[in-house]
């Protein structure tokens, strides 16, 4: 976005939402809408839906703007014959399929908020998201790969207080609670859609952060809804726009970025509900899709398949300079857009900074760009709070209108400091055009294809693992994943433990996409400790694991791996 013109004492202010063109309604039910009153007719979802898998195959189905909103309206409407009042929470648990936007779109619209929660979480997390939002209702569908959603909640929901119901898309009882909302009629959904403000919450986006919980993060109607129109611009999407994604509904990136600034473009979602290679180049090839939205590791798989070489990806426009994509035999770019650069977290739910797709490489590679409307960074010193000028290199601290509301079950006073900024934890600096450096993490959090992953986290988990005496999660550099976690754990004295023992008692407890690409055992008195013996000298043991890692090289062994953290 384009640069403020003055940086003073370290803060920079983004452009007012009223200067800029193009921003719409900034609820979530009335961005949807307003979208349909423009593109009515055009093409809105592209899905093939394995719950109709059959003998004929599995059936495509093809939706427009005009029939995301009236099935859309119906379940606002079954949801409100439910009993759900304005500030309840509504779980969402699906994998990327029309019902999964439908009904984060339904439970805002009628002023309830939205609470979409990770596929890849097993029972006892999905249990913490569900305590911790305090949900009341949850939709769902009945299974996803290996999973049994609709089983799984229903087994949950008896541990949970207040969750009433438990929905599930495609069995009978779908059907039966559509028609629930009929009683309610048009007008008494209009009514609930009128009230509903900007500033209302309106979204819950999940994040494992730096504890041992997920942390939810409460976002205003407002947030989601002009990161939509904002990045539509940044990311130069227009009605032929035809955007293939498998990144989950439940990240800023799936939500906002990918399927969120697509509708607001009056853009086709040709969607996959979840990651694989071959089906998506296939679907790519059939939807004559303009744009794909990948990480880096599933990029890196689509260029892996046996199909890659032979597939149709001519239709392909906005792709970059490096990415699998553009080398592709098939592909001619468009050389004049380039995949945007930003900064942003969940917590300010996406974007704080960017350049547009049209601002070209050398931009991109200077900066993370100017501010969004509505933003404001303070580059903060990390020891004392204090703002500093243009050019230091301090703490990225953030406050405006798409930073959330805050933590649930937090107190504001512990997410944000006395003037309203929050801390990311992030450092970097401001320079003279009004442009924003990310100098790099100043904190724990390691980032993995895509995703953030808490050490604490598994580290907690790890007390409960019979063998385990010590156990400490570093981030290392990865080519391919930015980061992959390493485990390193000493053994208690007599216990015997593997690597493979480790994993497979993580992958009971926390995400697939957590648990460690490495598992790395220690003797009793390797893991270099302080003095105190309090604390791990990670320095050190970073030393450690390269070393390991080298010998393993050297010897010939093959490194363990997991799944990729977004491979369902």
């Amino acid at each position: 976005m384009s640069p403020a013109a003055e940086v003073s004492r370290g803060v920079l202010s983004g452009p007012s939402l009223e200067s800029v063109e193009g921003i719409g309604a900034l609820t979530l039910g009335g961005f949807l809408r307003e979208v349909t009153e423009r593109f009515a007719t055009n093409e809105a979802i592209v899905f093939d839906d394995p719950l109709t898998d059959h003998d004929a195959g599995v059936a495509t189905v093809r939706l427009t703007y005009a029939q995301v909103w009236e099935r859309t309206r119906r379940i606002a409407a079954a949801l409100v014959a439910a009993g759900v009042e304005p500030g309840e929470f509504v779980g969402v648990v699906m994998g990327n399929r029309p019902e999964a936007i439908e009904s984060i779109f339904a439970a805002a619209m009628i002023g309830a908020v939205a609470v979409p929660m990770s596929t890849f979480a097993p029972p006892p997390e999905l249990q913490a998201m569900l305590e911790i939002s305090g949900v009341s209702v949850v939709v769902t569908q009945p299974r996803l790969l290996a999973r049994s959603f609709g089983d799984d909640l229903c087994a949950l929901q008896p541990r949970v207080p207040g969750l009433r119901r438990v929905e599930v898309v495609g069995e009978p009882g779908w059907a039966e609670f559509l028609a629930t909302g009929d009683a309610v009629g048009s007008e008494g959904l209009d009514a609930r859609l009128a009230v509903v403000k900007p500033e209302d919450p309106g979204l819950v986006i999940f994040s494992s952060g730096t504890t041992s919980r997920p942390k939810a993060m409460l976002h205003t109607n407002r947030a989601p809804s002009q990161q939509f129109w904002v990045q539509a611009q940044i990311f130069g999407r227009t009605q032929q726009t035809r955007m293939w994604t498998a990144l989950p509904l439940f990240w800023t990136a799936g939500f906002n970025t990918a399927v969120g600034a697509t509708l607001a473009a009056g853009g086709c979602w040709v969607a996959q509900e979840t990651f694989e290679a071959g089906e998506a180049l296939a679907l790519m090839g059939r939807e004559r899709v303009t744009e794909p939205y990948a990480m880096p590791h599933q990029g890196a798989a689509l260029a892996e398949h046996p199909h890659w070489p032979y597939a149709d990806l001519s239709s392909l426009r906005c792709v970059f300079g490096k990415s699998v994509f553009a080398r592709h035999p098939s592909v001619d770019g468009d050389t004049g857009w380039t995949m945007p650069v930003g900064y942003g977290l969940s917590e300010t739910c996406a974007f704080v900074s960017g350049h547009r797709s049209d601002a070209g490489r050398d931009a991109m590679k200077r900066s993370v760009g100017g501010l969004l409307p509505g933003i404001e960074v303070r580059i903060s010193s990390f020891e004392t709070g204090d703002a500093l000028d243009v050019g230091e290199v301090g703490e990225i601290t953030v406050r405006g209108s798409t930073v959330m509301l805050g933590y649930l079950g937090r107190d504001p006073a512990e997410c944000f400091d006395a003037d309203g900024f929050f801390h990311t934890g992030d450092s970097g600096h401001l320079d003279s055009a009004g442009e924003l450096h990310y100098d790099g993490r100043a904190t724990e959090m390691i980032k993995s294809g895509g995703a953030n992953i808490s050490p604490a986290e598994i580290e907690v988990a790890l007390r409960a693992c019979a063998g385990v005496k010590l156990a400490r999660v570093i981030g290392v550099d990865d080519e391919r994943l930015d980061q992959i976690a390493v485990a390193c754990v000493e053994v208690a004295d007599g216990a015997t433990l593997t690597a493979h023992d480790v994993t497979s008692f993580l992958r009971e407890r926390i995400a697939t996409y957590k648990v460690p690409r490495r598992v790395l055992i220690f003797d009793a008195g390797e893991i270099p400790l302080t003095s105190s013996g309090t604390k791990v000298r990670d320095a050190e043991l970073r030393s450690l694991i390269a070393e390991r890692v080298a010998a393993e090289r050297l010897a010939g062994e093959p490194a363990p791996t997991e799944p990729a953290p977004t491979e369902r």
